[in-house]
């Protein structure tokens, strides 16, 4: 059990990738033309326009060596039609304030080129395409994701049919073409700055190896000294101490007990050295996946947790000699060795950098040798420690004195949470800490009711509400919480007036005036639920009404004098207005409304309006 409550909180983002998409009402994305001919065997040209917001831009692709993410465009399944590739315009160089790479990227209008091959095989007629375009928003101080889901037609001619070719000149425009996309993820290669020019590194400090026994020298040290990297050092610190509280126990027992550690090392660098050999991983790079880093931010923490005394994972021990020990030892070891490891990645040390980039050139086996060393290097002190015990004398004997140690490795390790929060993008940093608080209060309940002195049954149901907790709290926290999450929104939305208001009631116009807040976390649930949704915007576009912002996060005395006079002192509020003569006659929803409710007013509006 201990091992699942460990594993349960920590991985159920995993099990959950469901961060759905979003496209900003401000980012308006097109296909310029929605029917394509092209000749079975031959090639169509779609072109994204894109226009950009004010003061926001996009990323390029490639994007540069600065933090982002590249714009990309796919193509869904569609038989007989391939994506050759898309094309790029020339973006402009940035580098944000604070930061020391620059990125390219895109401001006010660009387009892309997307050629579409088409199979010589392909029966004439017309065939639907979906295109999806994934890019950032960003302004000086945050990005959002976007995705725009682009639907076409590609009208297939017999083969020999005479077309119009697409303009060459126009298609050398998009002169910035991005790696292959078709290239297999087992073959990446880093992304290149400049196509054409082969760099040569000069290192003033070289550390070059000549060999596979310095190789392995040096993935020996340079394992050792990631023990004392601020990553690591928490979790090491504490099984250091386990090894003094067991120091008393037969030599075979603290011998199983660092073999377990280090059993737990390398099973992970193991992992590691498979990764970069089937994915082409990085050291590190795992921090770059969004489910990775969130799972590891809920581990950490609620290793944390349980240093700070909130619960206890305890578990029965089956031997009699050993069922007065408050935990399993040997699980608690291979744990630590394997959570040690993990928060050993995002850093880096001497020797490492030098060794591990020698070993991606050389055939998988010595890969292989070299990523199990440095998690020998690692585990050493603790092979040293279990083999002599004699030399944990040096280590004062455990008291009083080892609780408020482990309160310290506890306020380290929210520290190291707060390193790794800070990875994330800013969109995600507020869900995350949303699915923190569940974990916590899983933990606690869990603590509480389902300590070892505890009945089997109450244990269980205790197990079993942590697990519904954190399952419905990462549910709440990456689906309603998270507000870049409203799939397929593209309707219009604009700033409110009275003014404008009155233009729509004169060109017998629906008008929907949404009033919201940023300090109102009921408004981000409604809208998500009940206002940005398909059957919603659908209804919204059937009857070209136009929708209205009134933000009152910051005094708006024009939209909370209105919202006064349609008796409303609180937010969520929403008015339809219909057109013609009852306009001053709005229908309006308060506070949790539903969709049913959104689509019964419209409908009501359009019928006043007639």
């Amino acid at each position: 059990m201990k091992t699942a409550i460990l594993i349960i909180f920590a991985f159920v983002p995993l099990l959950y990738p469901a961060y759905g998409q979003a496209v900003e009402a401000e980012l308006s994305v097109r296909v310029e033309q929605e029917v394509l001919p092209a000749r079975a065997g031959g090639t169509a040209f779609a072109v994204v326009d894109i226009q950009i917001p004010p003061g926001k831009h996009i990323y390029g692709n490639p994007k540069g060596p600065g933090t982002g993410k590249p714009t990309t465009v796919t193509l869904d399944q569609s038989p007989g039609i391939s994506l050759a590739g898309a094309r790029f315009l020339p973006p402009e160089k940035y580098t944000a304030e604070g930061e020391k790479n620059f990125v390219w990227i895109y401001t006010g209008h660009t387009r892309v080129l997307v050629p579409l091959e088409i199979e010589g095989n392909v029966i004439p007629g017309d065939r639907p395409v979906r295109l999806m375009l994934n890019t950032l928003l960003c302004d000086e101080k945050s990005c959002m994701p976007r995705t725009a889901e682009l639907a076409l037609t590609v009208r297939v001619l017999p083969a020999g049919s005479l077309i119009p070719e697409y303009p060459k000149a126009e298609i050398a425009k998009f002169s910035v073409i991005p790696g292959n996309p078709a290239a297999s993820a087992h073959t990446r290669s880093a992304d290149k700055v400049s196509a054409g020019i082969k760099f040569t590194a000069r290192y003033i400090s070289s550390g070059s190896i000549s060999g596979l026994l310095q190789a392995i020298l040096f993935a020996l040290l340079a394992g050792f000294l990631l023990n004392f990297m601020p990553c690591v050092l928490p979790v090491v610190s504490l099984k250091v101490m386990s090894l003094v509280r067991h120091s008393g126990e037969e030599r075979k027992v603290l011998v199983r007990l660092g073999l377990l550690f280090s059993l737990g090392i390398l099973t992970i660098f193991f992992l590691l050295a498979l990764l970069a050999l089937v994915l082409g991983y990085n050291w590190g790079e795992l921090f770059q996946k969004r489910w990775f880093l969130i799972s590891m931010i809920a581990l950490v923490f609620a290793l944390a947790l349980s240093m700070f005394g909130l619960f206890s994972l305890n578990i029965p021990r089956f031997a009699s000699r050993l069922s007065q020990e408050r935990a399993n030892p040997y699980l608690d070891s291979y744990i630590k060795g394997l959570l040690a490891t993990l928060l050993a990645t995002p850093c880096s040390g001497p020797f490492l950098g030098g060794t591990l980039a020698w070993s991606f050139t050389q055939p998988p086996a010595i890969l292989f040798a070299i990523f199990i060393s440095v998690g020998a290097g690692m585990a050493m002190p603790y092979l040293v420690l279990t083999a002599f015990p004699r030399l944990t004398r040096f280590i004062p004997r455990p008291g009083n004195w080892t609780v408020d140690f482990e309160r310290i490795m506890a306020f380290l390790l929210i520290a190291t949470d707060i390193y790794l929060i800070n990875i994330l993008t800013n969109d995600m940093v507020v869900p995350t800490l949303s699915f923190l608080g569940f974990v916590s209060l899983g933990l606690w309940i869990y603590g509480r009711f389902g300590a070892i002195t505890e009945t089997t049954v109450r244990r269980i149901a205790a197990f079993i509400g942590l697990v519904l907790i954190v399952l419905g709290g990462c549910l709440f926290s990456f689906n309603v919480v998270h507000r870049g999450d409203d799939a397929g929104v593209t309707i219009q939305s604009r700033a409110f007036s009275l003014e404008e208001l009155q233009k729509n009631r004169d060109r017998g116009r629906i008008s929907v005036v949404k009033f919201t807040a940023d300090w109102c976390p009921n408004c981000t649930l409604v809208e998500k639920t009940s206002l940005y949704t398909r059957k919603v915007i659908d209804a919204l576009e059937a009857r070209g009404a136009d929708l209205m912002v009134a933000d009152i996060t910051r005094e708006h005395k024009e939209a909370q004098g209105l919202l006064s006079e349609l008796g409303s002192r609180s937010i969520p509020f929403l008015a339809v207005f219909p057109a013609g003569e009852e306009f001053d006659k709005p229908y309006c929803l308060r506070d949790i409304y539903s969709e049913d409710d959104v689509l019964a007013a419209l409908d009501a509006a359009a019928r006043t309006g007639k």
